[in-house]
């Protein structure tokens, strides 16, 4: 047997009216539990349903009492004995249980257990039976002895009769002289007179429970559950008291399930109802929000248009650029070539002024030379002038032509300085060409690396530019389909606003169904309290002002 833990010995009790109420299937695997079982069990809905049966049993119960309980079970019989449960902390509780199956279309499909209060002596005289059976483990419980039905004492009484009577019949032919015929007729009498009596017995014995049950089931229709239904004897009357009380316990099973799924569905009816007042109110907001999308949708798709526009411009103009560029290129190339040609030139001008300026100094030697001459002729004038002055009359042409020798000497003398100065005004010039084919070539090296330099950068800015025409040209591809996906998505949202709009009439017509639900769980509520299940009421009102209060504050 299953161990479930430590155990008080704490009995707990529960008031006379307290049904508790549990259903398994086949396997003993429990189906439901009502609020009674589970408040003075211990346990939460949750740790019982889906659980098996024996989460509560409790190790003082023997096992020849769950073996007479099977096998009356499957025999399609119900049960009913005192049985000892645990609760969840190691208390237990007494409980008179009525175990009954559960037919569907005359097969079973699980079983209903109805448990009421015993009495003190029951529960002493089960504690006496239990110990006893524990003591024993090849003990059984004790069978229930009476007649199994009507018939068989009918059957018997009549017996008796008669054979009172064929008695009687022989005792008076023995002792008196009557003929047979007339000692009939006086038995017969004697029959009649007495007959009644126990007939009567046997009536009454018979309709006094019949009459107990039918009041009984006039309760029952009335909606008195709670009644107690005892079952006394093991024959027809005791099968009809036994078929009441197991239709009593399925109508506290039943009833009080309904009840339950009808608390619950009120409590759905309200989640619903306010779930959908909340879904509305947020289909509302989506709706005033997706007219805003759609409202930057369609800007954004004007936008995305002139995007379009613009980046087709933008492509073409940047075609219109990299050809400038290209041009701008060959023009730099030509010039280039022209920088070329004219840095050869002044390099032949160049070498041209050098050698002008190495014939400046030849010239300039000779006229040096020419110089020393002419001072050399001069000074040898003046000598034959002295020499001619010294000879008098004789030197007299000689001096003449000294003169004149000297006067030429002069000349040449001053032609030479005047050529000395034209070399150094030629000198200077050539110094100045120089310095400015120097100052021209200089600059032709800046000006040809500034064009080497742009040439580079035209190339680059080409290159930049045929990137941007390239971009460009996927940017107009890719807003002209941004644009077709602006547009579908615009479709999009206007089909999307009209299923908010549908959603939004569907949610107004949940909360109006759920409204109507709550509406028909009350009126079930008020069908089921009709039936003394011991249902707290205010249970049942607390949640209906509660469902009230949110209708309210939703509308």
């Amino acid at each position: 047997m299953k161990n479930n833990g430590p155990v008080t010995q704490r009995n707990v009790t529960f008031s006379d009216d307290v049904f508790l109420v549990s259903t398994t299937d086949l396997k003993g695997v429990i189906t439901y539990v009502n609020d009674d079982f589970i408040a003075v069990s211990g346990f939460t809905r949750d740790e019982l349903v889906g659980k098996s049966h024996n989460v509560v049993r409790h190790p003082d119960m023997p096992a020849a009492a769950f073996a007479d309980l099977w096998q009356t079970l499957k025999k399609g019989e119900s049960w009913r004995n005192l049985v000892k449960n645990r609760c969840k902390n190691g208390d237990h509780y007494w409980v008179d249980a009525y175990v009954s199956p559960i037919f569907k279309e005359r097969e079973i499909i699980g079983y209903q257990s109805v448990r009421t209060r015993p009495t003190d002596t029951q529960i002493r005289d089960a504690e006496k039976l239990f110990k006893q059976l524990n003591a024993d483990p090849s003990a059984t419980m004790p069978k229930k002895r009476g007649f199994h039905d009507y018939s068989a004492l009918l059957l018997i009484n009549f017996g008796m009769l008669f054979l009172m009577a064929f008695q009687t019949f022989n005792l008076y032919l023995l002792f008196t002289s009557q003929s047979p015929l007339d000692a009939e007729h006086l038995i017969m009498g004697v029959l009649g007179l007495f007959w009644p009596i126990p007939m009567y017995l046997i009536v009454r014995s018979l309709f006094r429970p019949i009459k107990h049950t039918a009041a009984e089931l006039k309760r029952i229709a009335a909606g008195y559950l709670r009644d107690r239904i005892d079952v006394k004897g093991r024959n027809e009357v005791g099968s009809i008291a036994e078929s009441t009380k197991s239709l009593q316990a399925r109508l506290i099973t039943v009833i009080g399930e309904f009840t339950e799924s009808s608390v619950t569905l009120s409590s759905v009816a309200e989640q619903l109802s306010s779930s959908s007042e909340q879904s509305v109110r947020g289909l509302e907001r989506q709706t005033s929000q997706t007219e805003m999308v759609a409202a930057a949708m369609n800007q954004m798709t004007a936008t995305v248009q002139d995007v379009a526009r613009n980046a087709s411009q933008t492509a073409e103009a940047v075609h219109q650029a990299q050809k400038q560029t290209a041009e701008g290129q060959q023009e730099l190339q030509r010039t280039h070539a022209a920088i070329n040609q004219l840095s050869a030139r002044l390099d032949g001008t160049a070498k041209v002024i050098d050698t002008l300026r190495t014939k400046g100094d030849a010239i300039e030697n000779v006229v040096k030379l020419i110089s020393g001459i002419a001072d050399q002729t001069n000074l040898l004038a003046l000598n034959a002038a002295i020499e001619a002055a010294r000879a008098g009359e004789h030197g007299r042409g000689f001096a003449v032509v000294a003169d004149e020798v000297r006067s030429l000497a002069a000349k040449t003398q001053s032609s030479t300085i005047e050529i000395r100065d034209m070399i150094e005004q030629l000198r200077s010039g050539i110094v100045e060409a120089v310095d400015v084919v120097q100052q021209g070539h200089s600059q032709m090296e800046n000006v040809k690396e500034r064009a080497t330099a742009t040439e580079q950068a035209l190339g680059q800015i080409n290159t930049a530019v045929q990137h941007i025409g390239d971009m460009s040209t996927q940017i107009a591809t890719a807003t002209e389909e941004q644009s077709l996906v602006a547009e579908e998505m615009n479709r999009n949202i206007t089909e999307i606003s009209n299923q908010t709009e549908t959603a939004t009439r569907l949610s107004r017509d949940n909360a109006a169904l759920g409204d109507q639900i709550a509406k028909l769980s009350e009126e079930l509520q008020y069908i089921v309290a009709a039936y003394n299940l011991g249902i707290d009421g205010s249970k049942i009102s607390s949640r209906q002002n509660a469902r009230g209060r949110g209708s309210k504050a939703n509308n």
